[in-house]
Formats: C-alpha cells, structure tokens, sequence
C-alpha cells in the first residue's frame, strides 16, 4: 500500500505554455498586419459537414459498429513541431476526438524463463488488467488520458529465484493543450510502475502482449522524445521501480510559416529495492520552425540536460544543437529527422571529471493506409543509464506494422533494439548493453464489445561482465505465447 501511494503521489498535472505552430495546407502567409490574430487551422474538428469531402456512398450501407477502414479524407492535420517535445503524428480522426473508452483484459500465457545454468524452464503466467481511453475536445481545449494497469500472476515463481508470485504494473500518459491565438499550451504527464524495463514489456506480459496497449512500450511513436522521459532500455532483474515525467511546452507563431518552441521537463526513476541508481533529470529545448511549403518544414534547435543521481554528487550534464527536417502529409505520411553535435559532462563519477564529444540524432516515420501501415522510432543521445549504471550513451531502434486481414481479422508486429554504453572517456571500455525484443499479434472480434488475440513474444539481452543477475537479471532468451480476451466499452471497430 506504501508503494501503491507513493506511486499515484508521483502522477503531477503542472501547467505551462505552449504555441499553434501554423500549418494551415491552403493559405499562404497573410500580406496584412503581420501582428494581426491568425485565423483558427482546425485544430478541432470543424462543424459538421463543413469543408469535409463527401462520405463514400458504401459506408451508407454499412453498420455503423462494423469495422472501418481507415479514411485520411477523415483526419485534421496534426499541430506538433520540428522543435517540439512530442513526434509528428498523422493527425486526428475527426469522429473520433470525443472517446470514453472503458475496457478490462484477461491473459493466458506459457512463458520460458532462461535459469543461470544456461536451461531455461516453462511458467504460467496469467495478466488481469483494466484500461481506459478518454479523448475530449471543446471550444479550444482538447484532453487526452491513455491508463493502463494491472496484476500479473507467476505461477512458477518456485522455480525461479527473485521473481515474485504476483507484481502490479500501471502506466498513464495525460495531455493537456489549448489554442490561444497564436499561442497553443501544452501539458503532459508520463507515469510508470513496473517490476521491469517497458521497453521491452518486461513483467507485463512480455512484449506480444504490452503491444496491444499503446502507453506501456517504451518504444511507442506516441511517446516524448528519449530525451525528455528517464530510459527504460536495459533490462533488469525482477525489481519494482516508478517512473515519472512532466513536461510542459510553450509555441508561439509568428507567421504561418514560422514559430518558435519552448519545452522544459523533469524526470524522475525511483526504484524500490536496493542495488540500482536512481535519478532525476532536467532537460529543456528551445527551437525556431520555418514552414517551406504546406507538406515541409525545417526546425533550428538548442537544448540542455542535467542529470543527478540520488545519495551522490554525481551529475551529468549535456548540451546540443540540431538541424530538423519534417515532411508531413496529411492522414497518410508523418516523417522527421533531426541530427547534430552534443558535448556531454560527467562530474564526480567512478571515473572522475570528463567530457566528450557526441553525435545526437532522434528519427520517426509514420505511415497509414487504408488497411495497413507501419512506423519507426530511432534515438540516439544521453540517457541516465536505466538504473544499471550512472550515464550512458544510448541508441535505441523501435518498429511496428499492421494489417487489416479481413472484415474481422487483423494482424501486427513490433520489434525494438538497444545498444547502451555506460558512460566512460573517450577511448576508455565502457560496459555495453545489447537489448532487442520481437512480438506478434492475431486478433478477431467478436460481437460488438469483445476481441481476442493469439500473441506471441521473444526479447534477450547481451550483459557486460562483472553484471550480477541480481541487478541485471539472467542472460538468456524469453519467449511468450498466449491468449488474451479484451472487453471495450466502447464498440470494438468503431472509427477504425
């Protein structure tokens, strides 16, 4: 109950400012007062039936609780910026902006767990979760609330030393923004609790399983900038631990092609038991936006972090700046690509004063298509080390796909890779972490409410020597396979 309280005491709402980076795909910049109030870019769903292309004739005919597919013609335009915290998305499905989407989930699993002797033994595993999907836009303001949580039942626990026969998971991501002229707000919090690394779904049903809950993979292209969310992407030994972000964001739009953005963050990763680092990070960016055209745009940035380790003086310091380049089309295709020099500063550390001289690159794709798409995620920068070691220079590589099979069948995978390198001079051995997970889902629904999907999972992890199993848990491939029943208040289908 202790944990339960100091976990839910974490989740923090905290307010700052933000900007509507103008975006607007039919207007050229306005000849008059440049200082004159920019006209609203649908950033909520316009009124019904206005400036939307017509409805296909077919869906006349359709239930409405049948699935559909995907419609770009459907989509506002996403407001994000190069130099903003948060991705490029495709935009927003305009019938769907207003969700209350209540859903509970039962997992079956068989799961093989790699032992020290270099065996591995056969566990059941079963997962009993809730979640919940909010989305709700009025006038200027739109909120966002994506939870999800649990408990996980081992029944080979016996078996295997350091696990526990049961363990709870939560994961919530909240948004907040509002348009103020030429200003756009924003908020958002990430909150996690888990007995293991959510890149990797590590304790929450491995990663077949987590990928059918958007907010627990790290990986997520939902997700904030690696920069700006404590690293999760080594794997550990079986130890509770929470993690916090809070990031508020401030735009500004001086024309419709330019914009300035401001984002500051503070991030914290708590762990419960002893023989791992905990840490606090400060991270802030600041970035002017050119639009080149309604579908490119490039982004100048400058940012900071601050990294310190709690019970010492250690610190970690960084500072870097970025070129960015952005392609965005409209419910079809969101492209992004920054890269640049980043000097990073360790004090008080194992291996004394040092600096070095990094090349930081973070890159995302999305694409969407009537009945498939998929997406990538690639970072490279400074990380605090995920618990294991005080610092680190990581690269971190995420993947999904999916496809729609038929009217009630439909498919995915995901896959992800981490190398990390403890933090160490130039030219010095540092203790490398290889980290790499792959999962599948079929799924089919059944009635209006439920779905049921077969997934299967597999993740490993290439340890440095002299890391124990009791910080870094047991080298050795994991797989998952199982079945799980999810029940959605809201229909399964519907505006898909």
């Amino acid at each position: 109950m202790k944990v339960r309280a100091q976990s839910w005491a974490l989740v923090v709402f905290s307010l700052s400012a933000t900007m509507a980076f103008a975006q607007d795909q039919k207007q050229e910049p306005s000849p008059l007062d440049p200082n004159a109030p920019l006209q609203p870019l649908y950033t909520t769903p316009p009124a019904k039936g206005y400036n939307r292309p017509p409805v296909p004739a077919a869906r006349g005919v359709s239930s409405p609780y049948d699935p559909q597919q995907y419609d770009p013609s459907q989509v506002a335009p996403d407001q994000n910026t190069l130099a903003g915290a948060a991705p490029f998305t495709l935009g927003s499905p305009q019938h769907d902006r207003n969700i209350f989407d209540p859903a509970i989930s039962f997992s079956q699993l068989g799961q093989t767990y790699p032992l020290t002797d270099g065996k591995s033994i056969l566990t059941e595993v079963s997962v009993a979760s809730a979640s919940l999907n909010f989305d709700r836009t009025w006038s200027e303001y739109h909120l966002t609330a994506l939870y999800n949580g649990g408990e996980t039942f081992n029944y080979g626990h016996k078996q295997t030393a350091g696990i526990a026969p049961r363990y709870q998971f939560h994961s919530l991501v909240f948004s907040g923004d509002a348009d103020w002229g030429r200003w756009h707000v924003l908020l958002r919090d990430n909150f996690n609790v888990s007995p293991g690394a959510t890149f990797t779904g590590q304790g929450m049903g491995g990663p077949g399983l987590a990928a059918q809950f958007p907010s627990l993979l790290g990986g997520s292209l939902t997700n904030l900038s690696q920069s700006f969310v404590p690293s999760e992407t080594i794997d550990t030994a079986n130890a509770l631990r929470y993690m916090n972000s809070v990031l508020g964001q401030a735009e500004y739009s001086f024309t419709r092609r330019s914009a300035v953005t401001f984002s500051g963050s503070y991030g914290l990763l708590n762990f419960t038991v002893p023989g791992f680092f905990n840490s606090r990070m400060i991270d802030a960016q600041a970035g002017y936006d050119y639009l080149l055209d309604p579908r490119n745009s490039i982004a100048f940035l400058g940012t900071y972090g601050k990294i310190s380790y709690s019970g010492t003086n250690d610190t970690t310091t960084d500072y870097g700046g970025a070129f960015a380049y952005g392609r965005k089309i409209t419910g079809h295709l969101a492209f992004q690509a920054a890269a640049g020099p980043q000097e990073i500063q360790s004090a008080g550390g194992p291996l004394g004063n040092f600096h070095r001289l990094f090349i930081a690159a973070n890159s995302a794709l999305h694409y969407e298509g009537r009945r498939a798409g998929l997406g990538f995620t690639f970072l490279r920068g400074v990380t605090e080390g995920s618990g294991i070691v005080q610092g680190a220079t990581s690269d971190t590589f995420s993947a999904n796909a999916h496809y729609q099979l038929t009217r009630y069948w439909s498919g995915s995978i995901n896959a992800g890779y981490a190398l990390n390198n403890a933090l160490a001079p130039t030219g010095s051995k540092a203790a490398q972490f290889n980290t790499w997970f792959a999962g599948a889902n079929i799924g089919r629904r059944v009635g209006l409410h439920a779905q049921f999907n077969f997934n299967y999972g597999a993740q490993d992890q290439t340890n440095p020597s002299g890391c124990t199993p009791i910080t870094c848990g047991v080298a050795g491939l994991q797989q998952t396979v199982g079945l799980s029943v999810n029940w959605h208040l809201r229909p399964v289908g519907l505006g898909e």
